[in-house]
């Protein structure tokens, strides 16, 4: 009977106790699993903003990796401009010629540098390194040739022909004449390194000549076939009731610009070859000046005065 009574007792306490015990352990399983939830999703986020940013620095490094641009452009026979240009500061600029001693220029951070180099006369090869900031460089070479005697560069300038010529040795002389016309050519003596005549233009279409000789014989000849175009013809009369404008040109006019007595400026595109047009004139003084312009980019100027009774 005891042993009945103890087995009984013991069924009775088993069915209370395994209950609460299983709700314990329910609770702690299920913050554990809360935590372990809050960590992964930590983790995820962590990871997530890691991985933006990750690519964000990338973008940021490669857009700084692009180099300095290394051009050049001839100044003359014998001068070179080295341009380097950049989205960031540009910290220095080394050069070299014929990989002789290298010239460092400091570049200041600028975004945009000029170095000008004299070239000696023959081959030279030119080789160049810039760096920005950032420490990234780039690198440009280059052969440029130099002769040794003078050159001859043409440019209409006003409606004239604009000779430069330049040479490493004084220039002797410098001759011109059209077309085949040698026998009337124009002489003049320099002695100079550098001279920039002006010469007039004719009319029509005709072969300029240049020949230009330095202290030692070495000469340089230029031909070059140059249109020529005169100034647009402009005439104003008046009959003592208004002022006629009279514009005209060969080749076409392309615009008119006038100033009648205190009125703002005119302008009136053209097309033509032949203007006119009329204005009346007022009681006391009338002034009138006016501008044409052909389709060639030349212009001419009048200026009158006229008073009305």
């Amino acid at each position: 009977m005891t042993k009945i009574i103890l087995t009984s007792h013991t069924d009775k306490k088993t069915n209370k106790k395994p209950k609460s015990a299983i709700h314990s352990i329910l609770i702690v399983f299920s913050v554990i699993l809360i935590i372990f939830g809050i960590g992964l999703t930590s983790t995820g986020a962590y990871s997530y903003y890691r991985g933006l940013t990750s690519g964000l620095d990338k973008s940021i490094v490669s857009e700084g990796s692009t180099k300095p641009v290394i051009t050049t452009e001839r100044v003359n026979a014998s001068t070179i401009n080295i341009v380097v240009t950049h989205d960031k500061g540009i910290v220095s600029l080394t050069y070299s010629i014929n990989d002789g001693q290298a010239t460092e220029v400091n570049c200041d951070n600028k975004m945009e540098f000029k170095q000008e180099v004299e070239l000696p006369i023959g081959s030279s090869k030119l080789t160049i390194i810039a760096k920005d900031i950032n420490g990234i460089s780039s690198s440009y070479e280059n052969t440029f040739e130099v002769e040794d005697k003078p050159s001859i560069t043409l440019e209409q300038v006003d409606g004239k022909i604009k000779a430069t010529i330049e040479s490493k040795n004084n220039i002797d002389y410098v001759m011109y004449y059209w077309d085949e016309d040698e026998a009337n050519a124009m002489k003049g003596t320099i002695n100079n390194t550098k001279t920039e005549p002006m010469i007039d233009v004719l009319e029509g279409t005709h072969t300029l000549n240049i020949i230009a000789v330095d202290v030692n014989g070495n000469q340089t000849k230029k031909s070059q076939k140059i249109i020529g175009d005169n100034k647009p013809k402009i005439d104003v009369k008046t009959n003592g009731k208004v002022f006629r404008i009279i514009a005209s040109d060969d080749e076409g006019l392309s615009k008119i610009e006038y100033t009648f007595n205190s009125q703002e400026m005119q302008t009136e595109e053209v097309s033509d070859k032949e203007y006119t047009k009329d204005l009346e004139l007022q009681a006391g003084k009338n002034n009138l000046t006016v501008t044409v312009y052909n389709k060639n980019g030349l212009s001419e100027t009048t200026t009158v005065e006229y008073v009305k009774e």
